[in-house]
């Protein structure tokens, strides 16, 4: 049975995903290939427009929760039938390290702090009624430089309402060959505290 996504999965979504995640148990029944890695993804306490939902991520390795390596901040809407999660970057990363737990850092992230990733936009749907997968929207448009070599992103991705699995891959523009990203497989993230009841329920999941 085809499962529908609809308007109000964006807050349900928003919901499984707001919270403090670790893949502990991956790292320690697997080191060689898997970092003890904690993800942090909490709401704007000021949304930086009325529609959707604003959400600020940051990914680190565990003994060093303050410097993360990667951060984002992501807009989820209702659009085309589905829930795109729009990526944008903050011009100052460094300024808003550890703002996933410091709601005071996190309320200074405004329209001036970021800037829209095109291309990068990540398509979500519901797989049933306890998962949503979601992929970076297609056509290679989402463009990093590694290693001296210019890869586009791919990344796959699935929710639950305490699970989180992400396996995030680079690839050679010309050739399409894997230039990054694990080759043993997802991370694999268990919420381990929630801060979903920040989701702002009255705002408008349509553009």
């Amino acid at each position: 049975m085809t499962v529908l996504t609809s308007p109000t999965d964006v807050y349900i979504l928003s919901q499984w995903l707001a919270g403090d995640h670790s893949n502990w148990e991956q790292a320690i029944e697997n080191p060689p290939f898997f970092a003890h890695i904690r993800v942090g993804i909490r709401a704007l306490p000021n949304p930086i427009t009325p529609e959707g939902v604003w959400l600020y991520l940051e990914q680190a390795y565990d003994y060093e929760l303050n410097h993360p390596y990667r951060t984002a901040v992501l807009h989820l809407i209702y659009k085309n039938d589905r829930i795109e999660m729009i990526n944008y970057k903050l011009k100052n990363a460094t300024e808003f390290f550890g703002a996933s737990r410091d709601r005071d850092r996190l309320a200074k992230i405004d329209a001036e702090a970021i800037d829209q990733l095109h291309g990068c936009t990540q398509w979500v749907y519901r797989a049933d009624h306890q998962t949503f997968k979601g992929s970076v929207e297609s056509g290679k448009k989402c463009c990093i430089n590694r290693k001296g070599v210019d890869t586009y992103l791919s990344i796959e991705f699935e929710v639950t309402e305490k699970t989180y699995s992400s396996l995030d891959r680079g690839y050679d523009i010309v050739t399409d060959e894997m230039v990054w990203g694990s080759v043993a497989g997802a991370f694999q993230f268990t919420k381990k505290f929630s801060f979903s009841d920040e989701i702002p329920l009255g705002s408008t999941p349509q553009v």
